[in-house]
């Protein structure tokens, strides 16, 4: 295989793990929002059963806007199944289920942050090998006879 064949193939590997890498950084990102919500979640849902009623809250409404409202009593919580679905769990339950998709969602965030590690190091890997290849081509490209620099 040729110089320019392996320099070739290197910065195709390259160029594909550094897409690679920019959509695991995209996906992290997603899911570290999300598990901010889950954590604001849950301190608000711990915060609700201590005070059990007359708990003043601001709602978000959108666009960075709040109302204030009061929560009477909690015994219920609207939990999302996706789509668009939402099911009713008493509150113990609800708080569980938050819970669990909190932990399986930072256990899928480190098997992100390792695979963004391991591309990491193999684009690493991959640029000194670009640079080596490039170098020892265009040595060799002006030791040709007849070739001028």
């Amino acid at each position: 295989m040729s110089l320019q064949e392996d320099l070739a193939r290197a910065v195709a590997e390259l160029q594909t793990l550094e897409r690679a890498f920019t959509e695991v950084q995209s996906q992290l990102a997603a899911m570290r929002t999300l598990l901010g919500e889950y954590e604001g979640a849950i301190s608000l849902i711990e915060e609700l059963k201590k005070q059990k009623t007359g708990v003043k809250l601001l709602v978000p409404i959108g666009g960075g806007n709040f109302i204030q409202a009061e929560v009477k009593k909690v015994e219920d919580i609207q939990v999302s199944l996706g789509a668009g679905v939402m099911m009713r769990q008493p509150v113990d339950q609800g708080y569980e289920t938050i819970k669990q998709r909190r932990e399986r969602l930072l256990k899928a965030i480190e098997l992100y942050e390792n695979t963004l590690n391991q591309y990491a190091q193999r684009i690493e890997e991959l640029r000194k090998t670009v640079n080596a290849l490039s170098a020892r081509l265009s040595a060799q490209q002006a030791q040709e006879p007849g070739r001028k620099t």
